[in-house]
């Protein structure tokens, strides 16, 4: 008995001998077929010993997880070889900002560059951008992208003209009297101006162009310098009426033959106005002209319309002069007299 136990000892021992090695080759063989990799993720590095035989495989077999986005040094059907580096470059998150507005959260491909989400984002809103920094450089996770809106428009502008006002000091005009000739105009000018917005805020403005559509027309003002009694040309242009009437013309004193009053009377020389007589004081019939109405008497002058007389009616005027001598030597006569003044 004890000699079979000693005999099966044995056996155990040969067999534990021959299954020793035999399992090592094993195990040695089947590291042999392993691949080394090493993988370098979002930065992170790590190594594998893999069965795979591409890229697709090891990723697979070592349930490393990624998108279409992400950026893999490595065609997905790459055959891998002992060493190997295999890096991941991960989708990034960052932020956008417009005009001070609130971030907005994006994502994009790994190393991506501040110019290219610039035209993205030129493209998404139709509006040039500026970005105050490198545009080459590239945006890193967590990055707050800040960009301004960049807009012109062009506006056009109708501005009016101011016109001058010319005086014009004319004997045509009687004295103490003025009236526009020519009533003044505005112009108009059109001004075509671009104007630059940055961040929604006026930025600039430049002139493209200026055209004038109407000159203005300046105003003359006639400022009169003709007194009681002086003549003037009817045919000049400052010379302004309101109508002209044929009339009777006689011609009358102060004294007591025209007006049954002597020097010491105390209403001497005193009109049915109340003014005091001068050369260019004519009497009326103030239903035809009313009293205080200024004329110009042909080749008698300027003229006021101040005073009446019994005998003066209708188109009838008495023109007053200083003595008798010149009264009767003026006699009656038909004449011209433009009223200068607006009675209609």
């Amino acid at each position: 008995m004890k000699k079979i136990r000693a005999i099966f000892v044995v056996v155990l021992a040969l067999v534990a001998v021959i299954a020793f090695p035999l399992g090592m080759i094993r195990f040695i063989a089947a590291e042999n077929e392993l691949t080394a990799v090493m993988l370098i993720d979002a930065g992170v590095t790590q190594e594998f010993l893999i069965g795979a035989d591409n890229v697709a495989g090891f990723l697979h077999e070592a349930g490393i997880p990624h998108s279409r986005t992400d950026r893999i040094s490595h065609s997905m059907d790459a055959l891998l070889w002992d060493g190997m580096v295999i890096t991941i470059d991960r989708e990034i998150s960052f932020y956008v900002q417009l005009d001070g507005s609130a971030l907005v959260n994006r994502t994009a491909r790994p190393v991506i560059r501040v110019g290219d989400v610039m035209r993205q984002l030129q493209q998404e809103t139709d509006t040039a951008l500026i970005f105050h920094g490198d545009e080459s450089a590239p945006v890193a996770g967590g990055d707050i992208l800040s960009f301004e809106t960049w807009f012109m428009r062009t506006e056009v502008e109708t501005v009016m003209l101011p016109y001058e006002i010319i005086e014009n000091h004319t004997g045509s005009v009687s004295q103490g009297r003025q009236r526009f000739r020519v009533i003044g105009e505005e112009g108009e000018k059109e001004i075509t101006t671009s104007i630059v917005y940055i961040g929604g805020l006026e930025d600039s403005r430049t002139v493209l162009s200026t055209e004038v559509l109407a000159e203005p027309i300046d105003a003359i003002l006639d400022i009169g310098t003709g007194w009681l009694g002086s003549r003037t040309d009817v045919t000049a242009p400052d010379f302004h009426y309101y109508r002209r009437l044929r009339m009777e013309a006689t011609a009358y004193t102060a004294y007591y033959c025209c007006t049954g009053k002597h020097p010491g009377d105390p209403w001497f020389g005193i009109t049915a106005s109340g003014r005091r007589v001068e050369h260019g004081i004519v009497a009326v019939d103030r239903d035809v002209i009313p009293l205080g109405t200024r004329l110009y008497v042909e080749g008698y002058g300027f003229a006021i319309a101040a005073d009446v007389g019994g005998a003066i009616r209708g188109h009838k005027i008495d023109l007053f002069m200083y003595n008798i001598v010149d009264a009767l030597r003026f006699g009656r006569r038909h004449l011209y007299v433009w009223v200068l003044d607006d009675i209609f």
